[in-house]
């Protein structure tokens, strides 16, 4: 079976404005003219509706993996429920089969990236998603360090950036959509700061429709805001995702910016929030990538000590993050690791997941050499210390190297 609920009614949009089907997709949709579309210029009706859409899903629906979903195709041969699968079993718990099969174009599931501004530079991320990271990618990883190679890198970061100023179209095509919307998932930057959002909310209380409607928030935790909270209540159902990639010192080096016991009482606040209101599910986003693979068994202990839901996302790209570019020998040394961990029956589940990914691969040595030559480099402008962070995996890295 190849069927997927995003591709008859979601829409991601990108911090640029560009669409595509899902946060796992390849390719940019374009209009039934074959004009990339942007939501900007274009409403949510005209990019499902267009010529790269309409060729993904009369692929899907005949059996065929298209190339835009390489990602889920990947993380199912691995024995992993894809997003493709979550969702489409989402899209029943919360509507039903009849929503699921009822084979009608209509973009009723829309994801927003209200753009690049931020207040961390995480590790795994770069300038197209933090405006925290704009100096930095620069500096460490743009060949033409000159004044007209920057004005050409600056051009870049613009189109990152996209356009959501006040006074931008794009905010009267969302808010043209918005009201028949089932599912509205918020990203960033970081969402909790786009004052434009709390507004768009706010006014979805005034007009009556908030109480139909789910909202999904990926955060990055340093944020709870009474106000808002006020807000989230009055909607049907809202689920918030904290992105918690690691703990403590690791945690403040991924997650440069953030103060872990700052962000820790703020996973407790949300988790009593979720006790308290019958509407809010938090739960936290593991992102497994090649700094905190080998320190998942601390990660879903912490959660599991505090009764916090947790899933595991696999970082696919950049490649040197991925961990299915580590170095073979030290792929054993991890699985050793996992194998003596004490953790719960569920964490030894998703710790199984995640050796079936990354044993899915063989690796080659240009990635995993770009991850030693990054972290170096980046640990250099940032004044920081891997090996005194990550000691212990940093001995497995030496002895294996």
């Amino acid at each position: 079976m190849t069927f997927c609920i995003n591709a008859y009614k979601a829409l991601r949009y990108t911090n640029s404005g560009d669409a595509m089907l899902c946060c796992k997709s390849e390719l940019w949709l374009d209009d039934s003219d074959g004009n990339k579309t942007n939501i900007e210029h274009q409403n949510f009706s005209q990019a499902l509706n267009g010529k790269t859409a309409t060729e993904i899903r009369n692929s899907l629906d005949n059996g065929i993996r298209h190339a835009n979903c390489k990602k889920c195709w990947e993380e199912e041969d691995a024995g992993l429920p894809s997003k493709r699968i979550l969702d489409n079993d989402r899209a029943i718990d919360y509507w039903g089969e009849e929503f699921l099969n009822d084979k009608i174009v209509e973009p009723t599931i829309v994801e927003l990236n209200l753009g690049t501004e931020c207040n961390l530079k995480c590790r795994i991320c770069g300038p197209w998603s933090s405006s925290r990271w704009v100096k930095e990618h620069f500096n460490i990883f743009h060949h033409d360090k000159s004044k007209e190679g920057f004005k050409e890198y600056m051009k870049d970061i613009k189109y990152y950036q996209g356009n959501w100023k006040e006074s931008s179209p794009v905010w009267n095509n969302i808010e043209e959509g918005i009201s028949s919307l089932k599912q509205v998932d918020f990203y960033g930057g970081e969402p909790f700061m786009v004052k434009k959002n709390w507004e768009l909310l706010q006014k979805g209380i005034e007009l009556g429709y908030s109480s139909e409607q789910v909202l999904h928030f990926n955060t990055n935790g340093t944020f709870f805001i009474p106000e808002h909270i006020e807000i989230l209540k009055q909607y049907k159902k809202v689920l918030i995702s904290l992105s918690i990639d690691d703990i403590e010192k690791r945690f403040e080096y991924e997650r440069s910016g953030a103060v872990w016991k700052e962000v820790s009482d703020n996973i407790q606040k949300f988790y009593d929030l979720s006790k308290e209101m019958t509407n809010i599910d938090v739960s936290v986003c593991v992102t497994v990538n090649s700094l905190n693979v080998y320190y998942l068994p601390e990660v879903f202990n912490y959660l599991d000590d505090m009764g916090m839901h947790y899933y595991v996302n696999f970082l696919h790209g950049p490649p040197y993050y991925n961990i299915r570019n580590i170095r073979e020998s030290i792929k054993t040394k991890i699985k050793h690791k996992y194998d003596s961990s004490l953790v719960k029956e569920n964490s030894r589940e998703n710790l199984s997941r995640v050796m079936n990914f990354m044993v899915g691969h063989i690796s080659t040595q240009a990635p995993w050499e770009e991850f030693l030559k990054y972290t170096k480099e980046k640990d250099q402008y940032r004044n920081e210390n891997f090996a005194n962070v990550f000691s212990e995996w940093n001995r497995i890295i030496n002895e294996n190297n």
